[in-house]
């Protein structure tokens, strides 16, 4: 499966939630550029906190979703 951060850890975030769940055995590439690169680099749950992007212009206030973690668990 091979997506954007965007579709990882937003957008598409419940469906990939599912096929983590069921255990399935399946490679995931998440291509992480940390913004919503298809709309002109919008701060994302991707991006860093007190990353600026835009509409996050003082910096992203809350941390970095870890897809890491969620997978493993």
């Amino acid at each position: 499966i091979f997506g954007g951060d965007g579709w990882a850890y937003d957008i598409g975030f419940g469906g990939l939630d599912h096929v983590l769940a069921s255990g399935a055995d399946v490679n995931v590439f998440v291509f992480d550029t940390e913004v919503y690169s298809n709309t002109g680099g919008q701060a994302s749950k991707a991006s860093q906190i007190g990353q600026v992007a835009q509409f996050a212009a003082a910096g992203k206030s809350i941390a970095k979703k870890s897809l890491a973690e969620i997978a493993m668990s």
